[in-house]
């Protein structure tokens, strides 16, 4: 009977995920995982965090990263990198230049390199700091909080609530519609 235990949990671990990394959980039950690990698998350049895990993403090249589902996703992705967070995921995460997220009823904190792309719609929350050509979006009822470090632009739409700081500003100031910081 041990042995038929064991089978199925090897089984069910393969298809979780399992590689070479390690999990806990934390106090609140939620389960952390390191990343190959069980709960997040990387196919190809895709770390994809499963439902109910906490997913560590290990800092890399071009690797995407796709979190959904109630999800917690922490970590890093390299330059022309895509992080998708969806679906009540909370997503933490470090990208290099050229990248592209979207936060899409999740709450996001994002620090992005230059000529980053950012999308945070449907109630999301974000909090983005990104780097010179970058482009920051914030609609359809989300709370967003831009900072560029540099030359940015911005546009909050759709009963969204936005902020931004510019470079040389001393505070976050409250707007509608596009603005750039020059």
């Amino acid at each position: 009977m041990r042995t038929i235990h064991a089978c199925l949990l090897a089984s069910f671990l393969m298809l979780a995920g399992c590689g070479d990394g390690t999990s806990t959980t934390d106090a609140g039950g939620v389960v952390m995982s390191a990343c190959p690990g069980p709960g997040c698998t990387i196919t190809g350049t895709v770390a994809i965090c499963a439902l109910g895990f906490a997913c560590d993403i290990p800092a890399g090249g071009s690797q995407d990263v796709q979190c959904g589902a109630g999800t917690v996703c922490t970590g890093m992705c390299g330059d022309s990198c895509d992080v998708d967070c969806t679906a009540g995921a909370t997503c933490d995460v470090t990208t290099g230049d050229s990248t592209s997220s979207s936060c899409d009823a999740s709450a996001c904190t994002v620090v992005a390199g230059e000529s980053a792309s950012y999308d945070c719609t449907n109630g999301a929350t974000c909090d983005v700091t990104a780097d010179a050509g970058s482009s920051l979006n914030c609609d359809s009822g989300s709370v967003c909080d831009f900072t560029c470090t540099s030359t940015c632009g911005a546009s909050c739409l759709g009963d969204s609530t936005c902020t931004i700081q510019c470079p040389g500003d001393d505070a976050p100031r409250t707007f509608e519609g596009e603005v750039s910081c020059e």
